[in-house]
């Protein structure tokens, strides 16, 4: 049961952020899509609507896409000026679902059951939107997307079969139905399949192979990143350097296959205490750090601390069935802009205040605060 729960909290981690930006590109590039489609659309709706004088059908589709229309401009402005971030992602390829689904529940609504359910132009942009989707790079928008799908269609088809009865579809029809559905959810899975194969190559190359956890070139691709948007919004952040007390003496004494054990039995504990948005790594040796966007030296001191009793609190299983064992660790935090540091520094920052948690005997967290309220009691 913990293995399930655990493989269901890493299937909802977001990728690196390497493919969240290349997925930002593919985001614009299906937001060009999207407003070209809408222009194509209302087009079509006004040709229609002249052609068939104003039928229920041609009606319908041109509301859709009068709402559609200044939707995807919105889009577009959002996804051309904003900072693209996972949840634009999710947001985004709902509504390119639910766009669907609701010019099909609008044929329910005139009585066109034909349309609602058989419908040769609106259906097929369903596969259009899932496909998009796999463009965003993200496995959790693909499921997310297919399940939408699944559901909102179920629902248009559950609702036909209320108002009409089965005998009212047919057999053939229903079973059609059920088909239509199951082909929906095919494809979400395929693309969330699609993308969680993509990622493979691109995760083994950017993560340290003991721990699973950044290594350091990832690490510093994804910090550039958060110390930029940290700058350009001026929003806090802060970093914790981390390392295990006396590290070579357990490794001499127990092994280093015991050693190894510690290194993922503390990378574990770390990464089950931090936020989704917060990221781990291992830069080598017994050397760790955690980048905690969108967080001040008051919080990051917490989480400091949490981390530190959490660690320390964690038996450590020794090959051969000794007796299980635990170690310390120490930790220097640095935060921006709160006491005026540079930002792009605040990793030297992080280890100069770990360094000085080793000279004041291991085992604590020594961040800005303290060493503020070093510089004050000395002025008296």
């Amino acid at each position: 049961m913990q293995g399930i729960r655990e493989r269901w909290r890493r299937f909802w981690m977001p990728p690196d952020s390497t493919l969240l930006q290349t997925g930002g590109q593919g985001e614009k590039l299906i937001s060009w899509g999207r407003l070209s489609l809408s222009f194509a659309a209302i087009a079509f709706a006004f040709v229609g609507a002249w052609i068939t004088h104003r039928s229920e059908a041609a009606l319908v589709y041109l509301a859709v896409t009068y709402v559609s229309l200044p939707l995807a401009g919105l889009l577009h402005l959002i996804v051309s000026r904003a900072d693209y971030r996972w949840a634009i992602g999710f947001v985004t390829s709902a509504l390119d679902v639910s766009i669907v689904s609701i010019t099909l529940a609008a044929f329910l609504l005139v009585d066109r059951f034909d349309l609602a359910l058989m419908n040769p132009v609106a259906f097929p942009v369903y596969f259009l939107a899932l496909s998009a989707t796999s463009m965003r790079l993200d496995h959790r928008a693909c499921a997310v997307a297919g399940a939408l799908a699944v559901v909102q269609y179920g629902a248009i088809v559950g609702v036909a079969v209320a108002v009409v009865g089965v005998s009212g579809l047919g057999t053939i029809e229903l079973a059609a139905q059920g088909a239509r559905i199951a082909l929906l959810g095919a494809m979400g899975i395929l693309g969330t399949l699609v993308n969680l194969r993509m990622q493979k190559p691109h995760v083994l190359s950017a993560n340290d192979g003991l721990t699973g956890l950044l290594n350091r070139h990832a690490f510093e691709d994804r910090w550039s990143g958060e110390v930029a948007r940290a700058r350009r919004y001026g929003r806090p952040i802060s970093i914790a350097a981390i390392d295990i007390d006396y590290f070579k003496h357990f490794n001499d004494t127990h092994g280093h296959a015991a050693g190894d054990l510690a290194l993922q039995s503390v990378a574990r504990v770390i990464r089950s205490r931090v936020r989704g948005g917060d990221f781990v790594a291992r830069l080598g040796g017994e050397e760790f750090v955690v980048a905690l966007p969108e967080t001040n030296t008051a919080a990051a001191l917490r989480v400091a601390e949490q981390l530190r009793e959490a660690v320390a609190n964690h038996k450590i299983a020794l090959p051969g069935g000794r007796t299980p064992e635990s170690v310390t660790i120490s930790i220097g935090v640095a935060s921006w802009p709160d006491h005026g540091e540079e930002v792009t520094r605040l990793l030297d920052r992080a280890d100069d205040r770990l360094y000085e948690a080793k000279l004041a005997g291991r085992d604590q967290v020594k961040g800005p605060q303290q060493r503020i309220e070093r510089e004050v009691a000395g002025r008296f």
